[in-house]
């Protein structure tokens, strides 16, 4: 089959610019999708888009093997539900998986994703060893997910070493997680050549935690592999932060930061229980938090004070992380209604130079998940990818809303049919908002869930 061909030329009736809402705008591609020029109305156009259109939103962390068992965790046994009982279960689902039954879930979750109005994944991936198979099998079988359903993908394998702080011996489901400092370089160096040809595709380095990898060690790694997206979970729960106190009187990021200079080639993912100096730290490094708050509210972490990072300059992004839920919305609306229960305000997560949430949060969010994952994304304009989201301006709730109410709308009250195209590198994959594969992958979807679904609700 012929490759689609990449229209030169898409007219916008909206477009949500890095300086604003503009009307009747017009994207000039190259024929590999990426924006040359953003005119104004050009009748000459290939493509003239329905609604108001938005960067496609960033995604900078997703582990893509838990929306296995998105739903199943809801039965409490003995004792409080926790972070780490979940976990256990989590282990329990991973045990389930070869590398074809996770190419066949990450298939359906990117679907989702797109669908949900993320046109780029970052997948923070340490399951590697999966049914006995290498870890670069694991690795692929994303890889080839991602291609197949269209989305763009930052691959960020994980160094697992430790089972906790004092490098405390693994448990044996965190077996397949493992790898020593050389095979893990091994890994990165073969995931490199495969993303030789792939222009959406970036490859990153993620030590796991401050549990699972010794700091000393990681600072020798490190200048093994310069260049590159730099993602760790940090202080996502309080009996971390109690268990770094415990063994290194001090807190996880004040332990890093003594370690390694945290700069921009940094996403710290949760630093939910962070201290002021802490946060203060991370605003002035220049490094992104990956925030994913439908997980963290799952999980019960916490809250991240997200509103002080941005009162000190700080940059954030979001991640569907345990892909409990795959909409965009949904996170960034979970994310400002936490901060305004915090700070017992509305409408708190605006920027300085913004009036609308919607339009504040989505630019934040998208501009720096793009750099978090090194993706020419985030931004429609000249140098960055095609990347668009259409919004359904025939939407009951939308119709005869200017552009921002829309995108208030959609994120505040949002409701199925409110996405109507999703665009990656200038393909539409998602139209009257369903994805062009949606139909031919779903059986196969629920055919691994129903085999697997009653062994993961037994763990």
């Amino acid at each position: 089959m012929a490759a689609p061909v990449t229209p030169k030329r898409i007219h916008c009736p909206w477009l949500l610019t890095p300086s604003g809402w503009r009307a009747d705008q017009v994207l000039g591609l190259d024929d590999k999708g990426m924006i040359v020029d953003v005119l104004g109305d050009d009748e000459q156009a290939d493509v003239r888009l329905p609604g108001p259109v938005i960067p496609g939103m960033v995604n900078v962390h997703s582990h893509a093997h838990q929306r296995l068992m998105a739903g199943l965790s809801g039965r409490r046994s003995k004792g409080a539900g926790s972070f780490w009982s979940w976990r256990e279960q989590m282990y329990a689902a991973v045990a389930l998986l070869s590398p074809q039954d996770l190419a066949l879930l990450a298939s359906w979750l990117y679907l989702e994703l797109l669908e949900g109005g993320y046109t780029c994944q970052g997948e923070f991936h340490y399951p590697h060893r999966l049914a006995g198979a290498d870890a670069l099998a694991s690795s692929t079988a994303l890889v080839n997910a991602a291609e197949q359903v269209g989305c763009a993908l930052t691959l960020l394998p994980v160094w697992y070493r430790y089972g906790g702080f004092g490098k405390a011996a693994v448990a044996e489901r965190q077996a397949p997680f493992i790898l020593e400092a050389a095979d893990y370089l091994g890994l990165v160096h073969q995931l490199d050549s495969l993303a030789v040809g792939r222009p959406q595709l970036r490859v990153g380095v993620a030590p796991h935690s401050l549990r699972a990898v010794a700091v000393e060690e990681l600072a020798d790694l490190l200048p093994e592999l310069p260049g590159r997206p730099i993602h760790i979970h940090i202080a996502e729960q309080p009996a971390e932060v109690q268990s770094c106190l415990e063994h290194h009187g001090c807190r996880p990021v004040t332990w890093l930061s003594r370690h390694i200079d945290l700069d921009s080639r940094w996403c710290l993912i949760h630093a939910t229980h962070v201290d002021a100096a802490e946060l203060k730290h991370i605003a002035a490094s220049g490094s992104i938090v990956g925030l994913c708050p439908t997980t963290e509210a799952d999980l019960g972490d916490g809250l991240f004070p997200a509103a002080d990072l941005l009162d000190q300059g700080g940059c954030m992004a979001i991640g569907s992380d345990s892909n409990l839920h795959t909409s965009a919305a949904g996170e960034l609306r979970l994310l400002e209604w936490g901060q305004r229960l915090i700070r017992h305000q509305r409408n708190v997560l605006v920027s300085p130079a913004g009036r609308h949430i919607g339009s504040s949060l989505w630019q934040h969010a998208a501009g720096h998940g793009a750099r978090a994952l090194d993706q020419p994304a985030g931004r429609l304009e000249p140098g960055r990818r095609a990347d668009l989201v259409v919004l359904a301006a025939d939407h009951p709730l939308l119709r005869g809303l200017p552009s921002d109410a829309m995108l208030d709308t959609w994120i505040m009250a949002e409701q199925p049919g409110m996405v109507d195209q999703v665009w990656v590198a200038g393909q539409c994959h998602v139209e009257a908002g369903r994805h062009r594969l949606r139909d031919a992958l779903e059986a196969g979807f629920v055919e691994l869930r129903e085999r697997l679904v009653d062994q993961v609700g037994q763990a």
